[in-house]
């Protein structure tokens, strides 16, 4: 995943946070494990998570045993958070962007995690940074998700009606993982700061009620980002879709797509 040029909008989740926190599913455990695997991450290794949300990877990260500090800018964001993790001592919650990050020693990390928010950090800082607070050996780890509703002619529907002026949530039937993740292996290769990188794929079915589906969509920023109005007609346009045809629950493919590199040494 490239990275974004519309830094702008990096705060926006923070409006629809409610939102957030119901509908976007978690990196699905299985692939963490395999993860923290390769990577040798022992129980108790001290690792950061930047752009935490309300903890889709950061739950993930905890729950395989590591000290997961978890770097989330938005209030509400992290304030949900927060209540998710208050009993959980293996988990740091603070806020700020990972560009003014300065909570950590140079080298104290044993990996630098980002989920679904890496392309919003200035890309003059993003890779150099990671890498001068992992130790020798740590590891920089990005994930991205991309749902894409399995029904193919309810996602021609949605594509064709609902999505007709907002082109962001178009799918096609076999979303562009592959070639999103050879971007940003490529990308996190040219940075110099990483050995080659590795890439793992995964796939995680879901199933979403109407509502829940449109929470979903309305969790992204070229949702979030709409008027008030605007962001109505989009929820009417797909609820009318749905309709439609019918439908008591969508199934969802989640394609999940990991850029895994080893810090280089200089």
């Amino acid at each position: 995943m490239k990275a974004n040029t519309r830094r702008g909008n990096r705060l926006v989740f923070d409006a629809v946070a409610g939102s957030y926190d119901q509908a976007r599913p978690e990196i699905p455990a299985g692939l963490v494990a395999d993860i923290v695997g390769f990577t040798s991450l022992a129980p108790g290794e001290k690792v950061l998570d930047i752009g935490a949300g309300t903890g889709q990877l950061t739950l993930p990260l905890g729950k395989a045993g590591l000290d997961v500090t978890a770097l989330e800018p938005g209030e509400k964001l992290r304030e949900l958070l927060e209540k998710k993790t208050a009993a959980d001592d293996r988990v740091h919650v603070t806020g700020g962007f990972f560009e003014d990050y300065d909570g950590a020693e140079d080298g104290s990390f044993a990996a630098v995690f980002s989920a679904n928010a890496f392309h919003w950090i200035d890309p003059a800082v993003s890779y150099d940074k990671a890498a001068g607070l992992l130790r020798p050996g740590g590891y920089l780890v990005l994930l991205w998700n991309v749902p894409t509703v399995e029904d193919g002619a309810l996602r021609v529907a949605l594509n064709e009606r609902a999505f007709a002026d907002h082109p962001d949530f178009v799918r096609d039937a076999h979303p562009r993982v592959e070639v999103l993740a050879a971007e940003g292996s490529e990308e996190m290769a040219a940075s110099g700061r990483y050995e080659t990188p590795r890439v793992e794929l995964c796939s995680q079915p879901l199933v979403f009620t109407p509502d829940d589906y449109v929470t979903l969509l309305i969790s992204y920023a070229n949702a979030a980002v709409l008027t008030s109005e605007a962001r109505r007609d989009l929820e009417d346009g797909v609820r009318r879709v749905l309709a439609d045809h019918d439908v008591e629950s969508i199934r969802v493919v989640n394609s999940v797509y990991a850029v895994i590199g080893c810090r280089a040494e200089q």
